[in-house]
């Protein structure tokens, strides 16, 4: 019997490129899966371009935004959904055929190795234009990123999970939920909590077209010395970090070891120490991004 999958897809404004992507979705040559969508208040023809696929459309009116609309579909996904894995989708994205195949031969293979706890498998990704032209081969290598720098320490400052790639077992979900108001994204909180109470594993292959184009949420933009310069005069901000760190704290207090408790205590008064003590904190911890230029900008900016 195949292994159910709920692929979650929210959507907003996206008639543009839903079509493209829910195609690629029924063209997977894995199709043990079922597709839960939410649509989260559009104005375009996005609702009609759902209903018109196979696939669950939940009721919504409300505009929560990407992080919130997300939090609904795992709600209904957990409460209403007999699968044992969960993805996420973007709706201006477009999947490699064998994308769903692949991650979850990695999710079994990592479920002999390690047994029932909580798992994540994320992907690299392929930056394209909005006609799918390459950008780059490779987000990771855009953005100087090593995503086996995993650790909970590293995922408290610097996300290295991107979410449209993610795939996550059952006993993640139900350890991660709800998801707060203090996480930056969902997939960074569930990443946050994977680190810490479970594994993480990771394809080191493009499994999707990672489109940019003008109305992108996040987007990819290129990390290089340039856009370093433009960006280490401005003052660097933890508070996002900081409002997630308490919310991990505050959920999970009574689970945590002795040491990560102080950690996470220290992180989330950093706003209130001296020069000296911020840069303390963070070296003590090793609460730092990814690659030199980053780091002194943090060090020298928070």
């Amino acid at each position: 019997m195949m292994n159910k999958i709920s692929i979650l897809l929210s959507t907003y404004n996206g008639e543009k490129y839903l079509k493209e992507q829910l195609d690629s979705l029924f063209s997977q040559s894995y199709q043990g899966f079922e597709i839960l969508s939410r649509d989260d208040g559009s104005s375009d023809n996005t609702a009609e371009i759902l209903n018109s696929y196979n696939i669950k459309v939940l009721d919504s009116a409300d505009n929560l935004g990407a992080k919130m609309s997300f939090a609904a579909l795992l709600k209904y996904a957990l409460d209403n959904s007999a699968s044992e894995y969960f993805m996420f989708c973007d709706q201006d994205d477009v999947w490699a055929r064998d994308k769903v195949e692949k991650t979850l031969a990695k999710m079994q293979e990592m479920e002999k190795e390690h047994g029932d706890i909580p798992l994540l498998v994320h992907t690299d990704l392929e930056v394209v234009d909005e006609k799918l032209k390459t950008i780059n081969s490779s987000f990771m290598d855009f953005q100087n990123i090593d995503p086996l720098k995993n650790k909970f320490n590293n995922l408290l400052v610097q996300n290295t999970i991107t979410g449209c790639t993610v795939m996550i077992n059952k006993k993640l979900l139900k350890k991660c939920m709800p998801i707060p108001n203090g996480a930056i994204m969902h997939d960074w909180w569930i990443g946050l909590v994977a680190s810490y109470f479970g594994k993480i594993g990771y394809i080191d292959e493009p499994t999707i077209k990672y489109r940019q184009h003008i109305s992108n949420t996040i987007g990819a933009k290129g990390f290089d010395t340039n856009f370093v310069l433009k960006n280490i005069s401005k003052k660097v901000s933890l508070s996002r970090n900081i409002s997630q760190a308490k919310a991990f704290l505050e959920r999970f207090r009574n689970e945590l070891d002795d040491e990560t408790i102080k950690m996470l205590e220290d992180f989330i008064t950093i706003d209130q120490k001296s020069w000296w003590q911020k840069r303390a904190v963070l070296l003590r911890y090793r609460l730092l991004k990814q690659g030199f230029l980053r780091n002194v900008g943090l060090l020298l900016k928070i």
